[in-house]
Order: C-alpha cells, then sequence, then structure tokens
C-alpha cells in the first residue's frame, strides 16, 4: 500500500530533472546555449578576484604611464594587456570582469528588491480588495506614467543630494539597487494582483477560508504558489532591463563612481576617447554587456513560452 502511495506521489510530482520544463530546456538549443553563457559569466564575475589578473578597484593597479595601450601591448613594467588599458592606466580585462561583477550585483539585487515589494503589494491588493487595493493601484498607474530611467534618475538625484557627493559614491551600489528597484517594482504588484484576483475565489482558498486558516497563511501558503509562474518569467527578463538600466545610468554618470567599474562606466570614459582611435576602452565593454543581455533575454523568451500551456500545446 505505502508503495503504491509513494509511486503516486512520484508520478504527480517528478523531480525537476523528469518535469516537462527540464525537457523543454534539454531540447532547446537556444535555451541550453544562452544558460551555458550566462552560467559562464557569472562564475567570472563571482571569480574575479581569482580570474581577473589586476584589481582594477585598488586605484594602485592603475598605471598612468600605460595609459590607453592598445590591446596585446607590453605595459613599462612589462605588464601584458590582452585588451589594452583604460585612460587611468587599468587593464581593460580585469576592469571588464570587476564591471561584469558590479553589474551583476546591481541587477540581481534590483530584481530581488522589486520583485519582494511587488509581490508583497500585488498579494495585499489583490486579496485585500477595497480601499487597500485603490491606493495600491493608483499609486502604480502613476509610476507607470513615468520612465524607468527618470524614476531611476530621480531617486538617484535625490540622494546625491541629502547625503553629499562623498556618502553617495559609498553607498552607490545601494543606491542605484533601490533607484531601479522603484522602476520595476509595479510590473510584479499588477501581474500578482491579477493572478490573486482569480485565485481567491476558487474552491480551496474558500476551503481554507471556512476552516479558519488566518489571512495571513493563506496568502503565504495558498495563493502566492500558484502565482509565482509568471512572476519569475518577468524577474528573468527583468534582470536585462535592470543591467541596461544600470549601465545607462552609469553611462550619464549617475550611477557607480569612476574608481569602481561596471559595464555602464567603461563604455562612457571609451565614448570619451572613441573618435581619438581608442575603440577598445568602449568596444570590449559594450560587446560584454550584448552578450551578458542577450543571454539573460533569451533565457527569459524561452522561460515564458515553456510556462505558457497555450504556447506549449501549439
Amino acid at each position: 500500500m505505502s508503495t503504491d502511495a509513494g509511486l503516486s506521489d512520484r508520478a504527480s510530482n517528478p523531480p525537476w530533472w523528469d518535469s516537462d520544463l527540464a525537457y523543454d530546456f534539454l531540447h532547446s538549443p537556444v535555451a541550453m546555449a544562452a544558460a551555458s553563457v550566462a552560467l559562464v559569466l557569472l562564475i567570472v564575475a563571482l571569480g574575479a578576484d581569482m580570474i581577473a589578473p589586476y584589481d582594477s578597484n585598488n586605484p594602485a593597479s592603475a598605471n598612468v604611464i600605460d595609459a590607453r595601450l592598445p590591446p596585446g601591448a607590453i605595459g613599462f613594467a612589462g605588464e601584458h594587456y590582452i585588451l589594452g588599458t583604460d585612460p587611468q592606466g587599468r587593464d581593460m580585462l580585469s576592469a571588464i570582469i570587476y564591471g561584469l561583477r558590479t553589474s551583476l550585483i546591481v541587477g540581481f539585487s534590483s530584481v530581488l528588491l522589486a520583485a519582494f515589494v511587488g509581490i508583497t503589494l500585488g498579494l495585499l491588493s489583490g486579496y485585500c480588495g477595497g480601499l487597500i487595493d485603490s491606493v495600491i493601484m493608483r499609486i502604480a498607474d502613476v509610476q507607470l506614467s513615468f520612465p524607468a530611467i527618470l524614476i531611476a534618475l530621480l531617486v538617484d538625484g535625490v540622494t546625491r543630494t541629502v547625503m553629499g557627493r562623498g556618502a553617495h559614491d559609498a553607498l552607490a551600489v545601494p543606491v542605484l539597487v533601490i533607484a531601479i528597484s522603484a522602476s520595476y517594482w509595479v510590473q510584479y504588484a499588477r501581474t500578482v494582483r491579477g493572478l490573486v484576483l482569480v485565485e481567491r475565489d476558487k474552491e480551496y482558498v474558500l476551503a481554507a477560508r471556512v476552516t479558519g486558516v488566518a489571512p495571513v497563511r493563506i496568502i503565504n501558503s495558498h495563493i502566492r504558489p500558484n502565482v509565482m509562474g509568471p512572476v519569475l518569467v518577468i524577474a528573468t527578463i527583468n534582470l536585462a532591463l535592470a543591467i541596461l538600466t544600470e549601465a545607462t545610468l552609469s553611462f550619464l554618470g549617475v550611477g557607480v563612481p569612476p574608481t569602481k567599474p561596471s559595464l555602464g562606466s567603461l563604455v562612457r570614459i571609451g565614448n570619451e576617447f572613441l573618435f581619438s582611435g581608442d575603440w577598445w576602452i568602449s568596444i570590449f565593454p559594450g560587446a560584454m554587456l550584448v552578450i551578458l543581455s542577450l543571454s539573460v533575454n533569451l533565457l527569459g523568451d524561452w522561460l515564458r513560452d515553456a510556462l505558457n500551456p497555450k504556447l506549449s500545446d501549439g
């Protein structure tokens, strides 16, 4: 009897490697290639301290004598710069690796914070309804009328004014995370609210209410797990958008300070010397940004199609 029950549970809840999602992934060359590239970039970013030839976050690693050397050049003290150097004399390969880590930290942190705020407000708005729903959705509607980059610039400008330049530079990454999160929480909130409006009137929720289960437990244990599929798709796509937003802010000079490289700040620095013939300072970080964003976007597109039953059936 227990053996039959175990087989029944296994059939209804197969392990992840035997699920339909894993099957779709293993039979999608584009998804596998995108995941492989994203995984390699993530490993490189996490292992920046061991992989990068020089520590680009350390001002002592910059050598003005070796500034703006082309790819493959040999430095004054015999250093070999595979991708050349930037105007500060930093090794471009090391700067790109550390910049990749900064961009990924900002991107992941922004998505996590935006998802947490958006999911919480969406669950609260959809389940409670009434005045709470109206207030949250009107705030969301107002925010949707402003471009995401404008909201991020506004948050960054306010914190820069309040904190002062020195304190702002020291807390540049947390400020960027808050600024970008403030731009993207609305998508999660509106999506989750719509799904909760569908789920809250289903029989399993009504049965939980009748048996006296607390609303917080109903939301957390019954409704939330059933709305996470679309949220995962939004989070994957928003990761690429958050990375590009960080790059845009850094390109505009309101992101991380020049002493802490990111892909956006490296592109901005290189743009000033692009017409002087120093193409590598801008092209290499820009190419890394394109590869990173493209791989994450392709993963998001595959995940959206795989989790959409209408597309799967077609």
